[in-house]
């Protein structure tokens, strides 16, 4: 008899949950699991964003081929912050610059906007958000492919790992680009910087047909394009602020694609930006002096003037010379001369 009420009373509750009494009752646990959910999972997440860091938050972008741009913000203690925020995109191009505001989206949780297309190796990106009344200001130098090829292109570099603290031959910074290996480095007087491609014992080697394009973000931002040094040993440029900055973004393009990466940034780590971002050191005091060749022409050396004093581009010097010689020699003078090799 105890065993039938037992059995009547599960019956009966069994029934009245299946039934239209039960409609809008939840238990304590299925309340509680909705209710967390909603408040500390987004709607929507960026896949792979490549994220800033600002005093006060994050911000993680993913800027579009197509400039379609979806940026999340976050608080310190990682929850997004959906109130209160609101920003300026401006893209710069050649034939001047185009704005966007950013809107966060009520469904989504995002700042989105739309901007021009990727068309350039690299495109300055300059961003303003206001997050409770505070500016968070950025630039990005961001690829034809988007902010994804960043996050791409240092997953690639993670599998050839460079030796920690170790720098260039000629004191510059190292990083591994696609398949390859450049240093970068700059002369503190005169503002010329050099990107040497290197080979596995980090000695130079032959520029070949890459080209390269740098993008600097430090006191200012700049866009550097690099032309081919003499000898093609390395590709050479100029920048305006002598002093190292606090990104660099590098373009190594071949001819039949183009590797990218941000120097030093690693997948999942925050980009630290603002008065406390670590500077890459490629600003250096150099030694470069003026390289002499000897032309297999008998008696005819070819100087390439090489010693950053700014009244040169790169053009020869012509030393005539008595005898034969082979190798290189180090010369330090301009103009013309002769003397007696043997």
């Amino acid at each position: 008899m105890q065993a039938k009420s037992i059995l009547s009373v599960v019956a009966l509750t069994t029934l009245i949950a299946g039934s239209p009494f039960a409609a809008g009752c939840k238990t304590t646990a299925e309340a509680s699991v909705t209710e967390e959910s909603v408040e500390a999972v987004p709607v929507v997440a960026i896949e792979d964003p490549l994220t800033e860091e600002h005093d006060g938050g994050s911000v993680g972008w993913d800027i579009a081929p197509d400039g379609v741009v979806k940026a999340i913000v976050k608080a310190p203690d990682g929850k997004p912050i959906d109130k209160d925020v609101s920003g300026t995109l401006t893209w710069k191009g050649p034939n001047g610059d185009a704005q966007a505001p950013l809107a966060l989206d009520a469904k989504t949780g995002l700042l989105v906007a739309t901007g021009p297309k990727l068309e350039a190796d690299l495109t300055e990106v300059k961003y303003n958000i206001v997050v409770a009344g505070k500016p968070w200001n950025g630039t990005l130098h961001v690829p034809s492919g988007g902010t994804k090829v960043i996050v791409e292109g240092a997953r690639k570099a993670e599998k050839r790992p460079l030796p920690a603290g170790k720098t260039g031959p000629n004191g510059g910074v190292i990083q591994v680009v696609g398949d390859d290996t450049i240093e970068v480095v700059a002369d503190k007087a005169s503002g010329q910087v050099r990107v040497y491609v290197l080979d596995a014992n980090l000695k130079p080697v032959p520029v070949g047909d890459r080209k390269i394009k740098l993008g600097f973000v430090g006191q200012g931002s700049e866009l550097v394009v690099l032309t081919p040094g003499p000898g093609g040993l390395y590709c050479v440029g100029k920048v305006a602020a002598k002093v190292n900055p606090v990104k660099l973004t590098v373009v190594v393009a071949h001819p039949t694609h183009a590797d990218v990466v941000l120097v030093g940034y690693r997948p999942g780590v925050h980009v630290v930006v603002g008065p406390s971002a670590p500077a890459v050191n490629v600003v250096v005091a150099t030694a470069w002096n003026v390289e002499v060749k000897v032309n297999r022409a008998p008696g005819v050396v070819v100087v390439h003037d090489d010693d950053d004093d700014d009244d040169d581009d790169g053009r020869p010097v012509h030393i005539h010379v008595h005898g034969k010689h082979k190798g290189k020699h180090k010369h330090h003078k301009h103009g013309h001369a002769h003397g007696h090799w043997k």
